[in-house]
């Protein structure tokens, strides 16, 4: 009895201590939600460009902003479990995709295709939103040293690769670099001042890493319209399709995510997603309009008035100088409505790159058509409605010159292998600098596969200026650093600072040895060759900060001595033939015996199954 009342104490004082902190836990909650009010916020917008030869440039911006949190009490998984959350439209996949690895700041980039520099200018965005062909990731990570951020980093690419079913967990460390001059790439992008306060001994590592040539698809589109609110059904996300998307020239996809933090430990999340792409719209129209190839009609051809033509016969134009079309006969869909989705602060459609005086913009809402001077517009209507771009032009070739000329790069960049031999070779890098008046200096970074071995000494530089002499060439190069590879361990690391003179192409040269790799190292298709990723060129603007203009080089395919993969199978062929052929002639002389042909008759009639036999014959015949 004494036992039973003590323990009956016990667990009366137990039940009273988990009431008083169930109470303070409701009472934390009842407070996070008084102070957490919902401040999230989101944007989308759309600007189409057109560029020259009838090429359309469709760059589609959403904006998200998750709601405020306590990010001191994030960090304690018990307090976190009573703690309020209110996404409002924002995805709950992100705050574990980042929590998992201790990431706080995360910058993905799909693309694929080809930008025409010398045609269509810069690149959106200042270059910051395009990357090599492939995949290219950026992550800043809170970690006690490099080796526990490397494996954040495996924890993050594992997420990545099965949130958007791409092949990113193969960016693994052998391909995994830490920039050393941060600010010359992420001017702008993060915050420091923003970040959440480090835990003891922690620090914050910057991680980039880049798969070449990966497959760019649907299946990567779909995970990213599903972090929209909208999910890709109303809004400007519904004109967004896989099919014309993957069917461009060119097309690049990015996700930013930053964590910003105030003083008093309020943080939340902000994404940014932009996707551009870029089409030829005469050959769209002409592929909706006639899905199987046909001559175009007589009434439709347009004659190239500068050469002789008749009644009968003319030099038709390569392209239709006047044409009108609707942005859903390249898109495929009109502009589902928005008035169900309240969340949405602000949507927009801007036209550029035209000349207001050859060209017409409008929008159709319903059945009816609304214009503006400066071709923008905003979809605030909040009855249900279906959107549509309407464009309109008398001469296709008159574009806005300003935009064009202020559209140019400040900077043309080319890298190639040289040499053809299968043990040595090099790489050559040649900046161009179209400015007439101003030097451009820039930072050339990059990363090289560790069986590509670079010799940094043999570094070699010219220059189109035959006045400057070998010491005036190497004093352009302000500054470097190098980080060796290490075999089957580390990337090659450069990182230089260069002045590229005005109006001038300067030339940079290394030599690299081809080594042999295992049997196992070489990819299924060995004669294909090892696609080597983009090398990142950034010019700084030291007059304008958070100008940075960003270029990403084409891909490299390099092709290393490969061994004759059909020998070993040929030798596992002869090898097991011989084997088999051994084992039968000693297996039959050890279970055969060797005898007359009369004596195997009398054999054969003395077996058990033929006695058997007899047998039932002459019971059968009795």
């Amino acid at each position: 009895m004494r036992g039973s009342f003590l323990f009956s104490v016990l667990a009366f004082l137990l039940c009273l201590f988990s009431y008083f902190d169930f109470s303070s836990a409701v009472a934390n909650l009842v407070t996070n939600v008084e102070n957490l009010r919902s401040s999230s916020n989101f944007e989308e917008s759309l600007e189409l460009k057109i560029l020259p030869t009838d090429y359309l440039l469709s760059s589609f911006n959403f904006k998200l902003q998750s709601d405020a949190f306590d990010f001191n009490s994030s960090r304690n998984l018990i307090i976190d479990s009573f703690s309020y959350r209110n996404h409002n439209g924002f995805s709950k996949k992100i705050e574990p995709l980042l929590n998992s690895a201790n990431v706080k700041n995360l910058f993905l980039k799909f693309a694929r295709g080809h930008w025409d520099y010398s045609k269509w200018g810069k690149t959106p965005k200042n270059g910051w939103s395009s990357a090599g062909s492939g995949v290219e990731i950026w992550a800043l990570i809170e970690a006690n040293n490099k080796s526990d951020a490397i494996d954040n980093w495996g924890i993050l690419v594992s997420q990545l690769s099965g949130m958007f079913c791409s092949s990113v967990n193969f960016i693994n460390a052998e391909k995994i670099t830490f920039p050393h001059n941060v600010s010359s790439y992420m001017d702008g992008k993060i915050n420091v001042k923003a970040l959440p306060k480090l835990q003891d001994g922690n620090s914050y590592f910057l991680l980039r890493g880049s798969l070449a040539n990966e497959p760019i698809c649907t299946e990567n589109l779909s995970p990213i319209l599903r972090f929209l609110p909208t999910n890709g059904k109303v809004g400007l996300s519904s004109l967004l399709d896989g099919h014309k998307i993957f069917d461009s020239y060119w097309s690049y996809m990015s996700i930013d995510l930053s964590t910003i933090c105030d003083d008093f430990s309020m943080c939340h999340y902000d994404m940014e997603i932009d996707i551009h792409f870029v089409v030829n719209i005469q050959k769209s129209l002409a592929r909706n309009r006639r899905p199987s190839p046909r001559a175009t009609p007589v009434e439709e051809l347009q004659c190239d008035t500068s050469k002789k033509f008749t009644e009968w016969e003319c030099f038709p134009l390569p392209t239709k100088k006047e044409y009108s079309f609707l942005i859903s006969d390249i898109f495929g869909s009109t502009i589902n409505d928005r008035s169900r989705l309240n969340l949405v602060r602000n949507s927009k459609i801007k036209v550029l790159g035209i000349d207001n005086e050859y060209w017409n913009t409008a929008v159709k809402i319903g059945e009816e058509m609304f214009a503006t001077d400066n071709h923008e517009y905003e979809l605030n209507e909040q009855q249900p409605c279906q959107y549509d771009i309407y464009i309109f032009t008398n001469d296709n070739s008159k574009l806005d010159t300003r935009l064009i000329e202020s559209n140019k790069p400040p900077l043309y960049v080319s890298r190639t292998l040289t040499g053809n031999s299968q043990d040595k070779g090099g790489i050559r890098v040649i900046f161009t600098n179209p400015s007439k008046t101003q030097d451009a200096i820039i930072k050339y970074y990059e990363t090289l596969p560790w069986f590509m071995r670079v010799y940094v000494s043999s570094l070699k530089i010219s220059s189109s200026d035959i006045s400057l002499s070998n010491e005036d060439l190497e004093s352009l190069i302000n500054d470097k650093y190098v980080s060796l590879s290490d075999i089957r361990g580390k990337p090659l690391h450069l990182e230089y600072t260069i002045t590229v003179p005005k109006s001038s192409t300067l030339t940079i040269h290394f030599d690299v040895e081809k080594p042999l790799l295992n049997y196992e190292e070489y990819p299924p298709d060995s004669n294909h060759g090892f696609e080597i990723e983009s090398a990142l060129v950034v010019v700084l603007d030291r007059f304008y900060p958070n100008k940075n203009y960003f270029i990403r080089t084409p891909t490299l395919l390099l092709s290393l001595a490969t061994p004759d993969f059909s020998m070993p199978y040929n030798v596992i062929t002869i090898t097991s033939t011989l084997m088999a052929f051994c084992f039968g002639l000693i297996f039959n002389l050890l279970t055969k015996r060797i005898v007359s042909v009369e004596d195997s008759k009398h054999l054969i009639t003395e077996k058990p199954l033929i006695r058997i036999v007899k047998k039932i014959k002459k019971k059968f015949k009795s």
